[in-house]
């Protein structure tokens, strides 16, 4: 028993300082990843335009969805399989990452072009394919102990190829820069494959242990995930006007500054709380849930701060608009304060609460939707997306605490002081 509280301990010890010593560094790198990709965003939306800029997003979006469909829960399965201790086979893991995928993009793409001809399938599901690529090697990355590059490779790549493909592609419609930004994330990953292939001996997380390829829960969770992120985006592409969607992007581009703590806490503890779960050890699971809410609170907040002091330039830049930042502002901030419920969800054996969570927000969304109809507008939009969200998180936490006992909120800390303070 003795041994056991040792061991415990020494997790939980070891945990904690590999979190607090890339914590920093891992958010200055998301810091200029964002920034990148914000400055990517801004320099489309001034040189496409905002109409042609809004009909980009519209098919990135969906892009994106695709993306993550298509996975078959690929990047969350590969993060916990090479992270748990038991590690996976090679194969299994180029099937994950390469074949499983193409197989599917094939399909659908040939479903959905028989379907609906009027949108540009094989740009999209290509697009979509690149994107999942990338986010599967990010994750072999992870696991290979590369914490940085493996964040600039899933964060920072797709933006940046999508950049790059709006120049290769200077002239054409958004398909064409989807396609030519496919070109882009496809030669990223052979880069990145080449990597893993050299730093595959460093760590050992590769075995002939045989694992179970699909999880519905991991899938449903990422597809819905990613769906929740573009709902918004997606449906207004379909009744906003191009413009309206373009604007509505960027003040959305501009308000999830505030989360992106969330991201590199998410990043960061992922392995510690996958490790901790594969040991059984409860105390280092929240300690590490703990720490991650840590890393995302005090600079979530602070980025809040400094988006309340943007609001007067709203006002100039972009008069009649204003709700909508504030609306999604708010939205960031209470995603902040629920940082870790999703990740301790995933991949802590839970994660058939995530997917219900996030199915109770998207049905919130598309029900708001509904019924408000042809009269939706980016303020009814921001709000329905931004309660949508947060109803989604609160639901997870929630049942995480009752069925865990896991506190994945920021309350975590407060509560963490309490204790100190009355145990001396």
């Amino acid at each position: 028993m003795g041994l056991q509280v040792f061991d415990g301990m020494m997790i939980s010890t070891t945990l904690t300082k590999l979190i607090e010593r890339t914590a920093g560094r891992s958010l200055t790198l998301r810091g200029a990843l964002v920034a990148s990709s914000f400055v990517v965003m801004v320099g489309l939306a001034a040189g496409l335009g905002l109409e042609r800029f809004g009909a980009l997003i519209f098919f990135w979006s969906g892009a994106l969805v695709a993306g993550t469909a298509l996975s078959l829960g690929g990047p969350l399965i590969l993060l916990r399989g090479l992270t748990d201790g038991c590690g996976m086979r090679m194969r299994d893991v180029v099937a994950l990452v390469v074949a499983f995928p193409l197989i599917l993009t094939l399909l659908v793409f040939l479903l959905m072009a028989s379907l609906w001809p009027a949108l540009p399938w094989f740009a999209i599901l290509a697009a979509g394919f690149g994107v999942n690529v990338l986010t599967c090697l990010a994750s072999v990355m992870r696991a290979l102990g590369s914490l940085h590059w493996s964040m600039v490779l899933r964060d920072g790549a797709p933006q940046a190829a999508l950049g790059f493909g709006a120049v290769l592609a200077s002239g054409h419609a958004a398909a064409g820069i989807l396609v030519a930004a496919t070109c882009v994330m496809l030669l990223i990953g052979l880069i990145a494959t080449v990597w893993c292939w050299r730093a595959r001996h460093s760590i050992v997380v590769f075995s002939e242990h045989k694992r179970s390829l699909i999880d519905a829960s991991l899938w449903g969770t990422s597809v819905l995930g990613m769906g929740i992120m573009q709902m918004d985006l997606i449906v207004g592409g379909m009744v906003l006007p191009a413009e309206a969607l373009g604007v509505y992007a960027l003040l959305r581009r501009i308000a999830n500054l505030v989360a992106l703590p969330v991201t590199v806490a998410t990043w960061v503890s992922a392995a510690a709380i996958s490790a901790a779960y594969g040991q059984g050890d409860m105390a280092a699971l929240q300690k590490a849930s703990r720490d991650g809410s840590r890393i995302a609170l005090l600079p979530g907040a602070a980025l809040f701060l400094l988006g309340l002091t943007a609001i007067p330039f709203i006002l100039i830049l972009l008069p009649g608009v204003t709700v909508v930042f504030v609306v999604l502002l708010v939205g960031a901030l209470v995603q902040v304060l629920l940082a870790s419920g999703f990740t301790v969800a995933t991949l802590c054996g839970q994660a058939r609460l995530s997917v219900l969570a996030r199915l109770a927000a998207l049905g919130c969304y598309l029900l708001s939707v509904q019924i408000i109809g042809g009269q939706l507008s980016p303020v009814i939009n921001a709000v329905a997306y931004t309660v949508a969200m947060s109803c989604g998180s609160l639901l997870l936490w929630a049942q995480l605490k009752r069925k865990t006992g896991i506190e994945t909120s920021a309350y975590a800390l407060w509560r963490t002081r309490v204790g100190a303070w009355k145990a001396s």
